[in-house]
C-alpha cells in the first residue's frame, strides 16, 4: 500500500487546464466505497449533477468503487492524496477516527448539523487527524433495521445469530443475540441455509440482495442512522481557488436535503418492497420500543470508549454534547430517518 500511495501521489490530484475559451477548469478525481451503481451512492450523484449546473468549470472524474480501493483502505487514499474526494462511511474508518463512532448517534438531519456546528467539529476532527475536509454528507435518512427469520416479540434474540455491522453488533450482544460477520454477498445465502437467523441492515439495500425472500421479520422501532460522508484531501482543498471552494461547499449545503428527503422516499419504497413479498413488521410494545431506544440511545452511548475518542479528538467533547440524550428527554424523533416507517412517511411529507 506505501508504494501504491507514494507512485498514485504522481498521478492524481485536483488539475487545472485550459479550455479554447480560456477558462480554467478545475478536474477533482473522486472514488467511493461503495460500487458505481449501489444505491448508497445515490447521493454522490445528486451532488455531481447539481454541481454541473451550478460549477460547469468543475469536472468530476469518478475513479470507480472498492474495485479500484478496498473499502476499509479508501480513506487512506484520500489522505494521501490518490483520490481527491472520498465518499464513504464514517463506520470504514473508525480505527483511523475513533470519533466516527458518534455519527450513527445522530439526532440532527444533515441540514442541522450544517446550522449547529457540528459540521464544523467534524470538519476540524477531520483536518486534524487525517489532513483531510470534511464537505458534508452523501447518505442520511436511513436508520438501521432489523431482519429476522423469526418473529420478534420481545427485546430477546434468543441466542440466534445475526449478520451485523460494525455498528450494529454491541446491540445485537445486548438483545441476547450473535453478531456475526458476512461479507454482503453472503447474506443471502447464509439466511437460506440458516446459517444466521437474521441481518441488521440499512433501511435500503436488502432488496437489492434479494433478502426479502429469505426473512419473515422487520423490528420496529428503526433506530441509528446509515451515513455517509464527502470528504476531501486537505492538500487538494487548499489548492483550489476561492470560487471553487465555494462551489463545492454550496453545492452540497444545496443538495443535502434533497439527499435526505430521497433516502427517506428510498426507505419507504423498500418497506413496501418487502411486506409485499410477504415480510412483516415485528412492532414491538410501547414499553419494549422505549427500552429499545434507551439501550441503543443512552446505555450504548454510555458503553462507547470514550477515553480513546477524547484522547484522539478532544474536540469530539462537543459532539457529545451536542448528541448527549438522558432518558427524560429520548423520544422516538430522535431518529432522524424516523423510528416507525409511518414517521418516515410523515417526514417526507414535512419535506414537501
Amino acid at each position: 500500500l506505501p508504494t501504491l500511495l507514494t507512485f498514485s501521489l504522481l498521478l492524481t490530484g485536483c488539475t487545472v487546464s485550459h479550455n479554447d475559451n480560456s477558462d480554467d477548469t478545475v478536474t477533482i478525481s473522486v472514488a467511493s466505497g461503495f460500487a458505481r451503481n449501489h444505491s448508497n451512492n445515490d447521493g454522490l450523484w445528486m451532488f455531481v449533477d447539481k454541481l454541473e449546473e451550478n460549477a460547469p468549470w468543475i469536472n468530476i472524474d469518478f475513479k470507480g468503487g472498492p474495485e479500484v480501493m478496498a473499502s476499509n483502505l479508501l480513506i487512506e487514499g484520500v489522505a494521501a492524496g490518490v483520490f481527491d474526494i472520498g465518499v464513504l462511511p464514517g463506520d470504514y474508518y473508525v480505527d483511523q477516527i475513533p470519533a466516527m463512532e458518534l455519527a450513527r448517534f445522530t439526532p440532527y438531519t444533515p441540514m442541522e448539523e450544517r446550522e449547529n456546528g457540528v459540521l464544523e467539529t467534524y470538519d476540524e476532527i477531520h483536518r486534524d487527524q487525517l489532513g483531510i475536509t470534511y464537505l458534508g454528507r452523501a447518505v442520511a435518512g436511513m436508520p438501521q433495521v432489523i431482519l429476522s427469520r423469526r418473529e420478534i416479540t420481545d427485546l430477546d434474540l434468543h441466542g440466534d445469530s445475526y449478520r451485523t455491522s460494525s455498528a450494529m453488533s454491541n446491540m445485537v450482544l445486548t438483545l441476547g443475540g450473535v453478531p456475526v460477520d458476512l461479507p454482503g454477498n453472503e447474506v443471502y445465502t447464509a439466511l437460506e441455509r440458516n446459517v444466521v437467523s437474521g441481518a441488521t441492515w440499512a433501511s435500503v439495500g436488502p432488496s437489492s440482495l434479494g433478502l426479502e425472500g429469505v426473512v419473515s421479520y422487520d423490528v420496529a422501532p428503526r433506530f441509528y442512522e446509515s451515513l455517509a460522508n464527502i470528504v476531501m484531501n486537505e492538500r487538494s482543498w487548499d489548492q483550489l481557488d476561492q470560487r471553487t471552494q465555494d462551489a463545492l461547499v454550496d453545492t452540497i449545503a444545496e443538495v443535502e436535503p434533497d439527499i435526505f428527503a430521497h433516502y427517506l422516499s428510498k426507505t419507504i419504497e423498500e418497506t413496501e418492497q418487502w411486506h409485499a413479498a410477504g415480510v412483516q413488521e415485528a412492532r414491538l410494545s410501547d414499553n419494549d420500543s422505549r427500552t429499545l431506544l434507551e439501550l441503543a440511545y443512552v446505555d450504548a452511548w454510555e458503553d462507547l470508549d470514550w477515553d480513546r475518542i477524547l484522547s484522539t479528538s478532544p474536540a469530539a467533547a462537543r459532539l457529545r454534547d451536542a448528541y448527549d440524550t438522558n432518558d427524560s428527554e429520548l423520544t422516538f424523533d430522535r431518529v432522524p430517518g424516523g423510528s416507525f416507517i409511518s414517521d418516515t412517511t410523515d417526514l417526507v411529507e414535512e419535506l414537501k
